[in-house]
């Protein structure tokens, strides 16, 4: 129905015109090398960005470590100094 409508040469034309079309669209060479090296230069990039947020996540971790040893030792001096304090004040009586 449609070649009598359309005629023989315009149905093979317009067939022809949409093989080579979608062929042209579809068919790319791929990323270029400059494509390549900036996507590589990104990935390097985000790879030193994460060694870096994990080296200073496990600089904050001694850090908080330290500071938790800090506060028992303080907190064991006071007490001891609580203790001195109640045996010097004993001696006195």
């Amino acid at each position: 129905m449609s070649l009598r409508i359309f005629g023989k040469r315009s149905v093979v034309a317009l067939s022809a015109t949409a093989l080579i079309l979608s062929l042209s669209a579809g068919c790319s060479r791929g990323p270029s090398q400059k494509e390549l090296s900036a996507l590589e230069e990104q990935r390097q990039a985000a790879l030193s960005a994460e060694k870096k947020l994990a080296d200073k996540k496990g600089k904050i971790n001694q850090l908080e470590q330290k500071v938790a040893e800090q506060k028992a030792k303080k907190q064991a001096l006071e007490e001891k100094r609580s203790a001195t304090k109640a045996n010097l004040a004993n001696m006195m009586e």
